[in-house]
């Protein structure tokens, strides 16, 4: 009985061992797929981003010059900024989508810069206040006075962050006012 109990181990140890050799075998295949696939996403954000930066470069191009055209009216001229303000953000976030694999590893380096902070603020809500509009929202910007004229910020992060923000707000607000307030906060 001893023996046979041995025999019926050891079949059953060689079956364990064969499972944990086909789970080892269907892991690693696993594995190989899923660094092809994103060996594949790391090429077609690549090929995409510069696809989408050809067109967009002649948007931002046509924007500047009109830009430069004095017979526009002020209320053109607010529409040729936001069209090239909002052309300057998908440019970010089409290099953001470059950064992806410096994101994924965890790479990813804020780098501070001197930023005019009421041009900074009037671009994201010229942006805005174009979707507000279009909802029959108002928008409102409220900057206490107190402010430097410039401030360091990671404008590359912090403007896609805000835009995302107030982007939600005005799609989920119904009626009424979105209002982004920008004061100071003390130090401790």
């Amino acid at each position: 009985a001893l023996e046979d109990r041995g025999e019926e181990l050891a079949r059953h140890q060689d079956h364990l061992e064969d499972l944990v050799r086909e789970r080892t075998s269907e892991l690693q295949q696993a594995r190989d797929r899923a660094e092809v696939a994103s060996q594949a996403k790391t090429s077609f954000l690549a090929r995409m981003s510069h696809e989408l930066r050809t067109p967009l470069n002649a948007i931002l191009g046509y924007a500047q010059l009109l830009k430069m055209d004095r017979a526009l009216s002020p209320r053109q001229r607010n529409g040729v900024d936001t069209i090239h303000d909002s052309g300057e953000h998908l440019l970010m976030l089409i290099v953001d989508i470059l950064d992806l694999s410096r994101i994924e590893s965890g790479k990813t380096e804020l780098r501070p810069e001197p930023v005019s902070l009421r041009s900074f603020l009037g671009g994201l809500s010229d942006i805005i206040r174009v979707k507000a509009e279009e909802k029959g929202l108002y928008f409102d910007l409220s900057v206490e006075p107190s402010l430097p004229p410039s401030v360091l910020v990671d404008d590359k992060r912090l403007r896609p962050i805000l835009l995302n923000l107030l982007s939600n707000s005005v799609k989920f607000t119904e009626m009424g006012v979105v209002r982004l307030a920008v004061r100071p906060v003390p130090q401790e």
